[in-house]
């Protein structure tokens, strides 16, 4: 009789052990498709304690939303240095950009394409560079915060030799210093 009492005890032990452990499996199988989740299918609620962290999440929110991409390159015509009109709204991104910190430093690099000689490149690089400059200081942006330097035809963009890949390397590039 002891010996069926020993079992049937055993018998329980082993079962319940055996259930803890699919519980906490299927715990696991949870947390692992909780994260599985998109962030659209993810509904996290924050709780708000105060008016003032109330006003915080909702500018940190705003800011968030003001946030836009600011394009760091702008095109030239064949042998021109001239900055048109598609390059004057993406210049103009930048300058309020540049206007939202004034710690930021650039250098304006001016690039070519492979037509024509390295010292002519050199030279036109410069001419696109200095124009880009020009356009930001005239809008604001002081002059010590704004570099130049003209690689001419040495660092293209893209590697070809058809017009698309030529349009693609006459271009000014503003670098964060």
């Amino acid at each position: 009789m002891f010996k069926h009492i020993l079992i049937a005890v055993l018998s329980i032990l082993l079962f319940s052990c055996q259930t803890g452990l699919n519980d906490k499996q299927n715990d696991a199988k949870k947390e692992v498709n909780l994260n599985d989740k998109t962030p659209q299918e993810k509904q996290s609620y924050e709780t708000i304690n105060s008016e003032e962290q109330a006003k915080e999440i909702n500018k940190a929110n705003q800011e968030q939303e003001q946030e836009i991409e600011v394009q760091d390159r702008v095109f030239f015509s064949l042998n021109s240095s001239e900055i048109e009109e598609e390059a004057k709204k993406i210049l103009e991104v930048q300058v309020e950009w540049l206007k939202s910190d004034n710690k930021i430093n650039v250098t304006i690099e001016g690039h070519c394409d492979e037509r024509g000689s390295r010292e002519f490149n050199i030279a036109l690089g410069e001419k696109r560079a200095f124009a880009v400059k020009k356009f930001l200081k005239q809008r604001g942006i002081a002059d010590s915060r704004i570099k130049i330097v003209s690689y001419g035809k040495e660092r293209p963009a893209f590697v070809g030799n058809s017009d698309e890949i030529h349009a693609k390397n006459r271009r000014a590039v503003t670098v964060i210093n």
